[in-house]
């Protein structure tokens, strides 16, 4: 983005993945400081995560005709109650809200009302290259599949209990599957991890560079699986999509709406089970052809070229 005219690009070291935690909210108000500093430069500030609310709330009250607020979920992951008070806190403050799918729409309007339904705006996610700039990759024939992957951070929601009972299952076995895990593990889930490497999963724990996301991605005759219990939408998802990959995935959120709105319906688990995973990689193998060209049109529909001409009017200045 550097090198786009009419760009400035400010990074910050905040993600705990590169500094610790007091480096990391040292830069995130430094950030916020510096968005204050130049606010005059702005017509449009676009939030996505809240880090440090009680700041964030008082400073975009401020900058409030400025701030659209990106709702990637109704509220936070591992989030137990039916309402989140930071996250209406700045839905309320926002001149517009940005839902990447209808799915989160519709949950944030079910949990907190319509209050808001007259800001609130669907701009779908697209495709998600893991590295800046390479082209969308075809999808090449399916066929049997040797190894049935997660891929993404490893955190509670993801589901990624599943792979213990693929990992006892005979049936699995017998095809000839090998299983493998590749992310960063939350500290929470350790005995799972040591669980997993004894039943033989192949568990790679760690945040993975573009080179080795890359190596991963063009591997052939491999399958991914999202077994998610709860999402709202998939970054996962958007970038296998994107680099070619057959995908199989739990029918929860943002998740089973694209899938049966590209007619992917049979690669959708109907229940969290090793039954339901080998229903998936049978159909993979039979009808090769379909779902293949069904996954290219969704590939081709979710680009960002298609799906950005209403961006446009959601970040132009607002006359007051």
């Amino acid at each position: 983005m550097r090198s786009l005219p009419g760009v400035e690009l400010r990074s910050y070291l905040i993600s705990g993945s590169v500094v610790n935690r007091f480096k990391g909210v040292a830069a995130y108000v430094t950030l916020l400081f510096d968005l204050w500093r130049k606010r005059a430069l702005y017509s449009a500030i676009n939030f996505q995560f809240s880090i440090l609310w009680p700041v964030e709330v008082l400073l975009f009250f401020l900058l409030r005709k400025k701030l659209i607020f990106t709702v990637h979920n109704a509220v936070p992951h591992g989030f137990r109650r039916r309402r989140h008070l930071p996250t209406i806190w700045l839905a309320n403050i926002a001149r517009t809200l940005i839902f990447p799918s209808e799915f989160t729409r519709a949950e944030f309007l079910r949990r907190y009302g319509e209050r808001n339904v007259d800001k609130a705006t669907v701009l779908p996610h697209g495709l998600l290259p893991v590295v800046p700039d390479s082209m969308p990759v075809a999808f090449p024939r399916s066929g049997r599949p040797r190894s049935l992957i997660y891929w993404s951070t490893i955190k509670p929601y993801k589901g990624i209990e599943l792979f213990v009972e693929l990992a006892r299952s005979e049936a699995v076995r017998s095809k000839g599957v090998a299983l493998e895990i590749y992310g960063a593990w939350s500290d929470e889930l350790k005995e799972l991890k040591d669980r997993l490497i004894g039943l033989g999963v192949d568990v790679h724990d760690e945040f993975m560079g573009p080179e080795q996301l890359l190596l991963l991605l063009s591997r052939e005759e491999t399958v991914f699986l999202l077994p998610y219990r709860e999402a709202s939408q998939s970054g996962a998802l958007y970038s296998l999509l994107h680099h070619g990959r057959y995908f199989i995935c739990s029918d929860v959120g943002d998740l089973g709406a694209f899938m049966r709105r590209w007619r992917l319906d049979a690669l959708l688990l109907r229940e969290r089970s090793v039954e339901a995973v080998l229903k998936c990689l049978d159909h993979l193998e039979r009808c090769d052809d379909d779902t293949r060209r069904e996954l290219e049109h969704a590939q081709q529909r979710s680009s960002w070229d298609a799906l950005v001409p209403a961006i446009s009017s959601i970040y132009a200045p607002r006359i007051s």
